[in-house]
């Protein structure tokens, strides 16, 4: 009997001590896996081509297939914390403000870091005061600058949202921003998921950029008269000083990138149009015979306007059509999927050119792309354009040969043989123009002859 109690015993303390081995090798495994997604973290965001914050693990837990981390984002708001699940390998994340705006609710934002990076860098530059706050005006503006400006409803229920009883006091804060922003852009009436893919992002990421430049930023338009009436203007301000869109607006950005400036947005047909005759040079529709113009073939199928210091001169015959300059700033098509407002400022690419003739005059269409546009990372040049959207320079010149027939004018011709050309020759034309018009302001400003801004400088970039 003493010797089986003594076997018994054996056996037991044998089992004890693999239980105890076995426990300790899952800890050690335990340790070793969330050290490795601990390294995840940064090395994922270094791939992004972004300054990785400084993030630092305030909990993690594990189960099973499923493991969360909580790290702090004090680089967004105080209150901001990134959660990362996995779940059988599959990855999912979401920044959670801890919001005292939305009724104390958190606010949960399914998008990346750098996506929320680029909101907060806007959020940032459009701060007036060291106080990082906006008033409900400047919020209306981040709208206006996205390409989606709030109606009279949407103005009304932003209000209510933020408690703000002046559209100028400084009461909106980063994380009210964000609930406001989540509850206008909410998933579940977006089934296609448009405002949370990269396309959408990429238009913060834009204006980030277009803001880091104090010059472009700050300009503003101020209508003057009733819309409908020839009375109607829509001036340019910069610091609350008049200035030229045509003389004022640089050409180029820092980037490459070319500034264009919308007269007709697509899907509509007023004519208007830069008013080069005028002092200060504001937006006007343009009148023929006592009446306001509109395009009688339909609307636009396209943002239509001009590239600032441009001038086509009427003096010089061009090669390529036989014919004098139209005397205007260069025309502008903006090929992107968005409805730019008149008078709106859009940082684009040049990717071609048809050579239009206008009653014997050259008129140039330069081609662009909004940089902010999902198309514009495929498009580079006229090839491009044709390749990802199918029938577009052939619709273009079409529309631009017979949309005076409906005037009772004869159709329009096109040098090139009727063919676009690529961005290589548009460029050209382009930089020609830009010339042109240097010798123009030049000669024109030594005998007191160009009507321009008097009181300002030009921009520079």
């Amino acid at each position: 009997m003493p010797n089986a109690m003594s076997k018994m015993e054996s056996v037991v303390t044998l089992t004890t001590v693999c239980a105890n081995v076995a426990t300790a090798a899952g800890m050690l495994f335990l340790m070793y896996k969330l050290g490795k997604q601990s390294e995840v973290l940064p090395s994922r965001y270094a791939a992004e081509g972004w300054n990785t914050p400084r993030l630092h693990p305030l909990t993690r837990a594990s189960s099973g297939d499923f493991t969360k981390q909580v790290t702090p984002m004090e680089g967004l708001h105080e209150q901001a914390y990134l959660e990362e699940h996995n779940l059988g390998g599959t990855a999912k994340s979401q920044v959670v403000f801890k919001s005292a705006a939305n009724g104390g609710k958190d606010v949960v934002i399914k998008d990346s870091v750098e996506a929320l990076s680029a909101m907060k860098g806007v959020f940032k530059k459009l701060c007036t005061s060291s106080r990082e706050i906006l008033s409900v005006a400047d919020v209306r503006n981040v709208h206006h600058l996205l390409g989606e400006p709030l109606d009279d409803s949407d103005s009304k229920e932003m209000m209510n949202f933020f408690n703000a009883s002046d559209e100028s006091a400084l009461c909106v804060t980063f994380d009210m921003f964000m609930s406001w922003w989540s509850q206008l852009h909410d998933s579940s009436a977006d089934p296609d998921g448009y405002y949370s893919q990269e396309r959408y992002r990429q238009r913060f990421k834009v204006l980030q950029s277009r803001l880091k430049d104090p010059n472009i930023a700050r300009i503003t338009t101020k209508e003057e008269g009733d819309i409908t009436s020839r009375r109607y203007r829509m001036h340019f301000l910069h610091d609350d000083q008049f200035l030229s869109p045509w003389h004022d607006v640089p050409l180029k950005n820092r980037d490459g990138s070319y500034n264009f400036i919308c007269e007709i947005p697509k899907w509509t047909r007023k004519k208007f149009e830069i008013a080069t005759g005028e002092p200060m040079n504001p937006i006007k529709q343009d009148v023929k015979n006592g009446v306001l113009r509109e395009y009688k073939w339909g609307d636009m199928l396209f943002n239509y306007g001009c590239f600032p210091q441009t001038w086509e001169d009427p003096k010089v015959i061009s090669d390529e059509t036989g014919c004098p300059g139209d005397n205007d700033p260069i025309d502008v098509i903006e090929l992107g999927t968005r409805q730019r407002p008149t008078g709106s400022i859009t940082r684009v690419k040049i990717v071609g050119v048809i050579a239009m003739i206008d009653a014997d005059e050259t008129d140039w269409k330069i081609l662009t792309m909004a940089l902010d546009d999902d198309k514009a990372i495929h498009i580079q040049d006229l090839n491009d354009l044709d390749a990802h959207m199918p029938g577009v320079t052939s619709a273009l010149t079409h529309w631009l040969r017979l949309y005076k027939t409906a005037e009772g004018k004869t159709e329009n011709k096109f040098g090139f043989q009727g063919k676009p050309q690529g961005a290589a020759v548009a460029t050209r034309i382009v930089e020609e123009t830009h010339e042109a018009w240097r010798q123009l302001v030049a000669t024109q400003s030594n005998i007191g002859g160009m009507k321009k801004v008097g009181s300002s400088t030009m921009l520079t970039v």
